[in-house]
């Protein structure tokens, strides 16, 4: 070696040490696309087994990445589902019960801005931040949580997707007069975040689409999108179940007279359960999400961001569309129901190289997991969650050996449920009644245990 080579050789190594961010680093770290959609059931997705709704998209995320088979919800509505997986934290921590209201008496309204958050967090460790879509936790007029970018509605309910007033970083204005479809209108700002990232700052993009909503009277409506055509000619096939009491009561509960759009809504889920405007609708929505799926997967690729971008597909809540004689969430019922079809939710992971391809897991995985999982898998482990129940899966997500497993808690208003692979227990507070069913001899949970004397060990057990 010529004199003074390796001295040139030592200063080019630690230029190029310089240069390559050390792990844990914000440089390092990997971005994190997170799309919510509204109120869907895994059993509208194709990767889960629907043969008759298009999600050719969803399915691609799903062949590309670990989709989970037994992921659920840790409330029934939107609001307080949405804060537990932003804060780790059950219903019962954050005090968020119930769908928030579109107006609040406080300035500036925030549910969880006194708790650790996801985009709070993120933004503090150097990420830039965007909620691109459905909110439901707060004022909408300006940013909260730490998004940078804010592209939102107000409320959370879904009158209709052709006309809403949206708020575009500080700019509000009808969706109307874009001649967009909200769900295309959340796709194409969504794209624009992305393609403004310059790869320098990892990013967090939450995706919340208040699509595919699925709840009367808007499920009713005359479809309006580029897909009802289709499933007009290929109408998907209805549940068929009896309707259950539960929503029989729930239609009770209103007066036939009362001041809604499309009167009692209780009857007019019952009206979804056989009118086949109702599946027609719900499909067309599906696939309108899908689509957006398709374009946001394709801007990372056109970006090159994709092989450094975590992408979280997940619902808020599951929702019955049939199912059991149900149609909707859980407040669609009276008493609150927790079955199944309302708890369960898609959950699909992706990122290339980093997370196992068309891989199936059916390990629990609780809405309250995900902030903890998160945080670990973009190496911010380390930040304490005050209170939480949560574990990490992120070592799951790489496809190493899943944990030990813990039940799934769920929680609405005076509904509190506990579920394990054998059993599941409804315990109802100021309501009735209270439900115990074996899932493994009935995974359909069709006959209640509850006052049978010979379960009542386990119910003392759960």
């Amino acid at each position: 070696m010529a004199p003074g080579t390796e001295h040139g050789w030592l200063a080019l190594v630690a230029l190029v040490a310089m240069a390559v961010p050390a792990p844990g680093t914000a440089a390092a770290r990997p971005n994190v696309l997170l799309i919510l959609t509204d109120n869907q059931s895994p059993a509208l997705i194709g990767a889960y087994g629907n043969r008759e709704i298009r999600t050719p998209n969803t399915d691609r995320l799903a062949n590309q990445g670990t989709l989970f088979t037994r992921a659920f919800a840790t409330s029934g509505v939107c609001s307080p589902a949405r804060a537990t997986l932003l804060t780790g934290l059950i219903p019962s921590r954050t005090g968020v019960h119930n769908g928030l209201p579109e107006r609040f008496a406080v300035p500036d309204y925030s549910a969880i801005e006194e708790f650790r958050n996801l985009p709070q967090t993120l933004a503090d460790a150097g990420y830039v931040t965007g909620l691109v879509g459905k909110y439901h936790l707060g004022s909408s007029e300006t940013p909260q949580l730490g998004f940078g970018s804010w592209v939102t509605f107000s409320g959370g309910h879904t009158e209709s997707f052709v006309k809403q007033t949206v708020v575009d970083n500080g700019r509000i204005f009808d969706v109307a007069a874009t001649g967009e479809h909200l769900t295309d209108f959340w796709t194409r700002r969504a794209v624009d975040f992305i393609k403004a990232q310059s790869g320098k700052q990892p990013f967090f993009l939450m995706l919340s689409y208040n699509g595919p909503y699925v709840l009367p009277p808007t499920v009713l409506d005359p479809p309006n999108t580029r897909h009802a055509a289709w499933y007009e000619a290929h109408p998907p096939t209805p549940v068929g179940d009896p309707m259950h009491p539960y929503l029989e009561a729930f239609a009770r509960s209103f007066p036939d007279n009362i001041p809604l759009r499309g009167g009692n809504v209780g009857r007019a889920a019952i009206e979804s359960l056989t009118n086949p405007r109702a599946m027609i609708n719900v499909a067309s929505e599906v696939s309108m999400v899908d689509d957006g799926v398709g374009r946001v997967l394709d801007a990372l690729e056109m970006s090159g961001l994709a092989r450094d971008t975590l992408v979280i597909f997940a619902s808020d809540q599951g929702s019955a569309f049939g199912q059991k004689g149900l149609w909707g969430n859980s407040s669609w019922g009276s008493p609150y129901p927790a079955y199944n079809a309302n708890m369960q939710i898609p959950l699909i992971v992706r990122q290339p190289g980093q997370i196992p391809a068309a891989r199936r897991s059916d390990h629990t995985v609780n809405e309250f997991d995900l902030l903890p999982t998160i945080l670990d898998y973009v190496g911010l482990g380390d930040r304490r969650i005050a209170d939480t129940p949560g574990r990490s899966h992120a070592a799951l997500f790489r496809g190493g050996p899943a944990g030990e497993e813990q039940p799934v808690f769920f929680e609405y208003i005076t509904t509190r449920v506990i579920q394990t692979r054998d059993w599941k227990y409804t315990q109802r507070f100021l309501d009735a009644p209270d439900e115990l069913y074996d899932l493994a001899k009935d995974p359909g949970e069709t006959r209640n245990l509850a006052d049978d004397p010979a379960h009542a060990a386990v119910i003392g057990s759960l």
